[in-house]
């Protein structure tokens, strides 16, 4: 599924470099993207919302059908199917656009999380190896923090193996380090590969410090950014800190290409860097507060129209209803854990969703829906083209027709039998005879030989 993404991410991030090639500021050129690929989606919700308001009207007519065939489900099948032929409906014509929205929001994510590989003309494979390395940085400096060792940070690894090994050279001395981090057992297990290990403990050499002034560091770096999306900690390396770690990422491109090419890229929205982490004592925390709140205003608002358009519906749901508020709580936790410029991209998004939703509800209300519908179905009539439940129904009915038409063997069969225990043992004989002869006969003109009656 990922791979999916990543094939109509490519697009997406056509669009997203467009959108900053015009505006030069990432922080703008992502509302643009995000009205953009809403009003990109819109047909498609205007298609669901259309669909929706088919099997909203035949709802009533559904569950008299469910009542009256309550004991017979094979005849309540092809009532509804029938019905749905008759309405030129489908219970799966909204799925389609609801998954395409899907997808593309999903790929949309990608994008919007990795700015640099999409939007930039940076080297792709240098940017891998950074978010690699970084990565890898992260995950050796939070094991040996928690190893059962009081040598636990890599300045007081450093500082024992030079007491232990008194004159011991440089070279040698890394090398002693990286044997001694392998020997930590969840270290171990993260298997990194020997180019992996030379480019940790190169950072290592440029930084004593770098697990306990930046790795650890959660106004820097979070767990789930390092261990899931470290392309956004480039920004990191280079503006926080006072950027006193930038040279980090030279150690995978050591002509500065790519910290020239982070360094050009305005991740910024008003003044406030993208890469900052929202904290309840700073005001980026009012960030995540307005992502809940405007996805909490969205569920409410479409609550509303649900239950004004179809009551039957929104009754339907019942219990299920808690469900609708685990999109704000997630947006919420998702922009407390990322940094503010996917918090922003999450407001944004809420709001161009808020602004969709009440458009197509105030001007695709059921009365304007019902129209269009008609205006469909006489259109469609007209051009004498089938819908697929139309197809769907005429299957159903020829595959019974044909089940019809079948001669019924187990009653020859029945008969046959009856009539052979009325006969004699000799009329038996002849018709065991006449049986055996007439498969012979088969079998001769079949493959062509020569037959002589017994």
């Amino acid at each position: 599924m990922s791979a999916l993404f990543g094939v109509i991410a490519i697009p997406l991030g056509w669009i997203m470099k467009a959108c900053y090639l015009l505006v030069k500021n990432y922080g703008i050129a992502l509302i643009l993207f995000t009205v953009i690929i809403r009003v990109i989606l819109l047909p498609l919700n205007i298609k669901q919302q259309k669909s929706s308001a088919r099997m909203a009207k035949l709802q009533p007519q559904l569950q008299k059908l469910q009542k009256k065939y309550a004991n017979n489900k094979e005849k309540y099948q092809e009532e509804m199917m029938a019905l749905y032929a008759k309405e030129n409906a489908s219970p799966t014509a909204g799925c389609l656009p609801m998954l395409i929205t899907m997808l593309v929001l999903f790929a949309l994510i990608e994008v919007v999380y990795n700015p640099l590989y999409y939007v930039t003309d940076v080297n792709k494979e240098d940017l891998n190896n950074s978010n690699t390395l970084i990565s890898n940085l992260y995950s050796v400096s939070y094991e040996l923090d928690r190893a059962d060792t009081d040598d636990n940070t890599f300045a007081k690894l450093l500082e024992t193996i030079e007491k232990e090994n008194e004159g011991i050279s440089e070279d040698e001395k890394y090398k002693k380090l990286q044997s001694e981090l392998e020997d930590i057992e969840k270290i171990e297990k993260l298997k990194l590969s020997d180019k992996q290990w030379e480019r940790v403990i190169s950072a290592v050499k440029l930084h004593n410090d770098i697990d306990t002034g930046f790795m650890l560091n959660e106004d820097y770096i979070t767990p789930s950014l390092a261990k899931g999306r470290p392309a956004l900690l480039n920004f990191s390396f280079l503006n926080k800190a006072g950027g006193k770690y930038a040279d980090v990422i030279d150690i995978v491109d050591d002509s500065g290409k790519l910290r020239e090419t982070i360094d050009d890229f305005d991740y910024t929205f008003f003044g406030i860097k993208l890469e900052s982490f929202p904290k309840w004592n700073n005001l980026l925390v009012l960030v995540p507060v307005l992502s809940f709140v405007f996805q909490l205003l969205m569920t409410f608002v479409s609550q509303y129209f649900t239950k004004k358009n179809n009551p039957a519906a929104a009754n339907a749901m019942g219990g299920m209803k808690i469900m609708l508020y685990i999109m704000p709580i997630f947006s919420l936790i998702i922009t407390f854990n990322f940094p503010v410029g996917l918090g922003i991209y999450w407001v944004m998004s809420s709001i161009v969703g808020l602004g969709q939703t009440v458009f197509l509800n105030m001007v695709y209300t059921p009365e304007h829906v019902e129209e269009l519908i008609k205006k469909e179905d006489a259109k469609k009539k007209k051009s004498g083209k089938k819908s697929f439940m139309e197809r769907a129904l005429e299957a159903q009915q020829q595959g019974l027709e044909g089940r019809k038409s079948l001669p019924d063997d187990s009653d020859d069969d029945d008969e046959e039998e009856t009539e052979e225990k009325k006969l004699s043992k000799a009329q038996l004989r002849e018709l065991q005879r006449k049986k055996l002869n007439e498969a012979r006969k088969r079998m001769a003109e079949k493959y062509g030989d020569e037959y002589k009656e017994e």
